[in-house]
């Protein structure tokens, strides 16, 4: 039996690993579709940093609190919201997908990764070039 916060917590990841699969997609995507969709992933996340504004200890009002009483030697955790994002920021585009790609459900390699970036940045020349005859006859 599940209660309405877990179904609405599966159906929002669902949502997101949808979106994830977009982008990811052989199809190319209009820039208007592809506004949304940054929007879409965009928005949360400026959200929850700026609800998780951490301290001068980089520690915010909602992670690390335990039902332990204070103790001078335990320290609170850093902000894990914060945390995450600003990993996943500072790292490049490879290590992104790769890791978005295992959240999904894509077990491919790095290596496997890097050479799917590459093949998507490189033009369509055949395509591009004018002047280039389609039929050999």
């Amino acid at each position: 039996m599940s209660n309405v916060w877990t179904t609405r917590y599966r159906l929002l990841c669902e949502h997101c690993e949808e979106l994830a699969k977009k982008l990811s997609g052989e199809q190319p995507i209009t820039p208007e579709v592809l506004e949304e969709l940054v929007v879409q992933l965009l928005a949360p996340a400026l959200t929850l940093l700026r609800q998780h504004a951490m301290n001068k200890r980089g520690q915010c009002k909602f992670c690390g609190w335990t039902r332990w009483k204070w103790r001078f030697w335990r320290r609170r955790r850093p902000c894990t919201v914060f945390q995450a994002l600003d990993l996943t920021m500072r790292r490049g585009p490879d290590i992104a997908w790769w890791q978005l790609f295992a959240t999904i459900g894509n077990e491919v390699s790095l290596a496997d990764v890097r050479e799917w970036l590459s093949e998507r940045n490189q033009p369509v020349a055949a395509a591009a070039s004018p002047g280039v005859a389609d039929d050999p006859g």
